[in-house]
């Protein structure tokens, strides 16, 4: 019998055989084909004689014969003869050879077959599983043999622009799917590394095939529909809970203890989500990370002045701690002691709106935020201040900041309102304002603002800013100037003319004036108020200018201005930004916006007696008396009348059409409070996140009934909740900002004790919310305008046109993820004991375990893995720790699609009563049933606790590096704690934790042989270090898992301190 695949290897998907630790056993008998137990009398020549067959075979191809008489028996030269199980002896006279065996000769029958190797052949058992073959072998089921791979598992290549990878099983190479990108800006060209890696290049999702992910650079997937998918699960039976509370907790305790700057921690104005930091040391920051919470606070009551510039950590192990805090001239960042007093310098308006993304491409994101005097102040990633622009004239109280690349080359502007702001590096490299262009027309404010939506209306693939009722171009500047100074004064053309005078050209000025934008797909091609959205009157894939302006929801045609429909929404005279998105879930946008007295959805299509308008109905729970069809419905036309009714393909439900409604709230202050909406539970239908003067809610989509409400004060301004993955856990989370100063909300229901002032994230405790983006950069956010990495797309794809069945029409809104889970498995378990040969144990055991996650979502930090023993009573109690408390491990890290981990803990037989180790040891992922996965029956797996066989067991370890740029010295130990010796053995070092995302860096092999309980070490020297990144070197030994061995789970180690080329930070 071979030995099995088996060992922990990362990049395997399907479970690997650890647990089927089988030892070399005695080497095959071949039955001698003519069953000759007994020779006949020896005859002359020694030709025949008693044929046995011995441990290594013996076949005799004479067969003898009916002994002479004549003469004496003579001597068999085979008896004795060891010629292994692939060969047989053949008497030569008084000598004998080994030759090798044929499948004819042996005639393997039953379930076994013929396995024919360079020495001969012998029979085995049929494989019928890929595990009972060796590393480097699948199983061929139309033969039950055990075939070399034919390519190597989990490699790629191109041909052409299509991406070739080898299965995981290494039988063949399949096409996964072509690199071309369904993006007219983007060339998705499909990139191979030359060492058996290939990817297709991407900026972020909208770039990729079907069903797959953009994920840092490179499309991850499979190219299929998602195997790995749940039902929608009802919201109330989701409710949210906080997950974060940063801040003072009652209006008693306004400060936030333990925070710099204590005392300013009331904030209002819309929470930022972005990555700020590298949390894997890959030299990135990107969405492999967890992404940080921006936000800005303010003491006592001065809301426009005194502004503190935060950040907090989103998730990982520091989840909800501060990251940095940047007050006047003083920046405090984590590790900085607490004390700390705040600078002189001009502090911040703390309810404009601020915004994030890497302005100038370098791959380190900056925030913008303006100061109390209307300048512009840019900061780094680590909140210290880059520079500050002389004083503005914004045009109204509280901007909002818009990042775009408004000319699809060199750094993104800055827009607010109708003024746009150009950037550059000043002579020492530090990022500043550059120029200033204006427009003439509305500045985009709806009693407050200014916020503007940049978008390309106009069809010329270069983006328009849009204010209030005007659209202004960016003009295009003469050939060779990069700034206004460097215009001669002699420019005629018109588009020239205005850039050097600093003007922004009117593209269209529709009637009225000002209010708050969005931008997206929201009326048909014939543009008449009489024929809304509908499956009569589809989508025509152009944009509309939607406004919410003096009270009014205003539809404009994008590329011409006209107006298509304007009507009152019936709250306040003014209005908050508003939101579209599918809120009824038949496939239509509608729009959603907060008044003064009431939230309020506007439905385009008609009511009709099915689908009645909304009446005076404003309680939480009473709702008009609607009746779509109660038929399951694949399509449209399955609801009967499409003038009515149409389908949600995702619930398979008839709805209306026709679905406004209306809810009572409160925010008497502002009047122009924000909202954001999101599809929490993926049912098709978005529900609203909405915070008044009183309250934080959550509105049913489809008929506005509240599914949670709950005490939150706030001033209000223009800010509203977001909603992004921001632990990067795989689901959603709402962020929103808190104020207990105002009194605002000073009603008979008045909860004093739980309005708390800072910042909260509330999420699902059973994470059952689906998926978000890890990213929310600024208050006009629609999704295309920034990528999952904190990039501004030079080339921004139009967000309300499909790109490989992927929808982003909405705006003030994630993307929707209908259903996808993960699937976490215990892949394989080791066990061996520390300072013990492989194939001893003693009493004390490390186990050692392989986890993955086989689904379609990524699955956050947190998760349990519990350890279990059995004795043999009929039951499988807890393993118990050191303490006497039940053993468990927690995965630390987020875990995406495919990847894998290893966890080892430790186990003493005396930590139980029986004093003994367990026969068994079974292993158990999301052992607290947290995770909500696709399959919830293969969590856990058994090991039978005996010594194995003896087998290498490599461990490695890297000492400090030294710098001699642009090469890295990395001084390395590979150990062999095993039994047997260790040959070729490969090395490979990472930028970054291999596990979350490290790329790799270098390569070697060191030959050997280390034997058992020797080392070998080496300094290996990388060549062309990244430049300007601070890594952290991580080194794998054997990473292939070519070498067998009984422990798989020490063969990586980090270098401890981070390289940055140049010096060791």
């Amino acid at each position: 019998m071979r030995v099995l695949r088996q060992g922990l290897t990362s990049g395997l998907v399907g479970v690997i055989g650890i647990g089927m630790l089988v030892a070399c056993g005695d080497a095959e008998v071949a039955t001698p084909p003519n069953n000759l137990n007994n020779g006949g009398s020896a005859g002359t020549e020694n030709t025949g004689g008693t044929l046995n067959g011995g441990t290594g075979g013996i076949i005799d191809t004479d067969g003898g014969g009916a002994g002479g008489t004549a003469g004496d028996a003579g001597t068999d030269p085979c008896v004795g003869v060891d010629c292994g199980s692939e060969q047989h002896c053949v008497a030569n006279g008084t000598t004998s050879t080994c030759e090798p065996n044929t499948c004819e000769q042996l005639a393997c029958s039953g379930n076994t077959v013929c396995i024919e190797t360079t020495e001969g052949a012998h029979c085995e058992e049929k494989c019928s599983d890929h595990v009972q073959c060796l590393p480097a072998e699948y199983c061929d089921f139309s033969t039950g043999k055990c075939e070399l791979d034919n390519c190597t598992p989990g490699e790629s290549r191109c041909q052409g622009n299509a991406l070739v990878e080898c299965t995981q099983i290494g039988d063949e190479e399949v096409t996964k799917y072509s690199c071309d990108s369904p993006n007219p800006y983007y060339t998705s060209t499909c990139t191979d590394d030359g060492a058996g890696q290939a990817k297709c290049p991407c900026e972020d999702d909208w770039d990729c095939p079907a069903n797959t992910v953009c994920e840092v650079d490179g499309c991850t997937g499979t190219g299929v529909a998602p195997t790995c998918t749940l039902p929608p699960v009802a919201f109330s039976s989701v409710p949210p809970v906080n997950e974060i509370q940063w801040g003072g907790v009652g209006i008693g305790n306004t400060s936030a203890v333990g925070s710099p700057f204590a005392t300013s921690a009331q904030v209002v104005l819309t929470p930022l989500v972005a990555n700020l930091d590298d949390d894997n040391a890959d030299g990135k920051i990107d969405e492999r990370d967890f992404p940080e919470i921006i936000f800005m606070t303010f003491p006592n009551s001065t809301y426009t002045s005194n502004g503190t510039l935060r950040a907090i950590h989103g998730g990982g192990v520091n989840k909800g701690k501060d990251y940095f805090a940047n007050c006047g001239s003083t920046t405090w960042l984590e590790g900085d002691a607490i004390g700390v007093a705040c600078g002189s310098a001009t502090m911040l308006d703390p309810t404009s709106v601020p915004a994030v993304g890497d302005l100038d491409y370098d791959g380190v994101p900056e925030i913008v935020a303006l100061t109390q005097s209307d300048g512009i102040r840019i900061f780094d990633n680590q909140g210290r201040t880059l520079s500050t622009s002389a004083n503005q004239n914004f045009n109204g109280a509280n901007p909002g900041v818009t990042i775009a690349n408004l000319d699809n080359e060199g750094f993104a502007e800055l827009i607010i309102g109708r003024d746009v702001y150009t950037l550059e590096h000043d002579g020492s490299g530090v990022l500043q304002v550059l120029d200033h262009f204006e427009g003439s027309g509305d500045v985009g404010t709806n009693g407050q603002g200014p916020v503007s939506c940049v978008a390309n209306i106009a069809g010329d693939s270069y983006q328009e800013i849009v204010a209030g009722t005007t659209a202004y171009r960016f003009p295009k500047k003469p050939a060779g100037a990069t700034k206004r100074a460097d215009c001669s004064g002699s420019e005629t053309d018109p588009d020239e003319v205005a850039w050097c005078a600093g003007q922004l050209p009117t593209l269209w000025d529709a009637t009225g004036s000002n209010g708050f934008c969005a931008i997206a797909d929201v009326w048909g091609a014939s543009g008449l108020a009489s024929e809304p959205p509908s499956p009569a009157f589809p989508l025509d894939g152009k944009p509309e200018v939607v406004l919410i302006r003096s009270g009014n929801v205003d539809v404009i045609d994008g590329a011409t201005g006209t107006r298509i429909i304007s009507q009152s929404f019936g709250s306040g005279s003014a209005g908050g930004p508003p939101n579209i998105d599918d809120f009824d879930g038949d496939g239509f946008p509608e729009v959603g916006t907060a008044g003064s007295t009431a939230y309020v959805l506007t439905d385009f299509q008609p009511a009709t007696a099915a689908c009645p308008a909304w009446g005076s109905t404003n309680s939480p729970s009473a709702s008009e008396t609607r009746t779509p069809p109660s038929s399951s419905c694949m399509q449209d036309s399955d609801c009967g009348d499409t003038a009515q009714f149409g389908c949600n393909t995702t619930t398979n439900e008839c709805v209306c059409l026709h679905n406004g409604w209306r809810r009572a709230t409160q925010d008497d202050s502002s009047q122009v409070t924000g909202s954001s909406v999101f599809d929490f539970n993926g049912d098709g239908a978005a529900e609203v996140v909405y915070n008044d003067e009183c309250y934080f809610r959550v509105y049913d989509g489809l008929n506005g009934s509240e599914l949670a409400k709950f005490a939150s004060e706030s001033r209000t301004r223009i800010e509203y909740p977001i909603v992004a993955d921001a632990d990067n856990d795989g689901n959603a989370e709402i962020i929103f900002g808190t104020s207990n100063e105002s009194g605002f909300c000073n009603g008979a229901d008045r909860m004093a004790s739980e309005y708390n002032n800072g910042l909260e994230m509330w999420g699902d405790s059973n994470d059952l919310w689906v998926s978000a983006r890890r990213i929310w950069n600024q208050h006009a956010y629609h999704v295309t305008n920034v990528t999952e990495g904190g990039s501004i797309p030079r080339f921004e794809p139009e967000s309300w046109k499909p790109y490989n069945g992927r929808l982003y029409n909405t705006y003030r809104s994630n993307p929707r993820s209908f259903g996808v889970a993960p699937n976490l498995v215990v892949q394989a378990i080791q066990i061996t004991s520390p300072g013990a040969a492989c194939g001893q144990l003693n009493d004390q055991i490390e186990i050692t375990v392989q986890i993955s996650n086989i689904g379609d979502l990524r699955v956050g930090p947190g998760v349990t893995v519990a350890f279990y023993g059995d004795w043999g009573g009929g039951t499988t109690p807890p393993l118990s720790d050191g303490a006497g408390q039940p053993l468990t491990t927690t995965i630390t890290g987020s875990l995406e699609p495919g990847d894998v981990i290893f966890l080892t803990v430790s186990y003493n037989a005396a930590n139980d009563t029986p004093g003994v180790l367990p026969n068994d040891v079974l292993v158990r992922v999301d052992d607290l049933d947290v995770e909500r996965e696709c399959h919830e029956d293969d969590n856990e797996l058994t090991q039978p606790v005996n010594a194995g066989s003896q087998l290498a067991d490599l461990r490695i370890q890297l000492d400090v590096p030294a710098k001699n740029c642009p090469m890295v010295d990395v001084p390395t130990t590979v150990f062999n704690d095993g039994s047997l010796a260790a040959s070729n053995v490969v090395v490979r070092y990472y930028a970054g934790d291999p596990s979350a995302g490290g790329t790799v860096i270098h390569e070697l092999t060191r030959s050997g042989p280390i034997p058992a309980g020797g080392s070998d070490s080496f300094t290996a020297t990388i060549p062309n270090f990244p430049k300007n990144a601070n890594i952290l070197i991580y080194g794998v030994v054997d990473p292939d898992n070519v070498i067998q061995e009984c422990n798989d789970g020490n063969n990586r180690d980090d270098a401890d301190e981070r390289v940055r080329c140049g010096s060791i930070n």
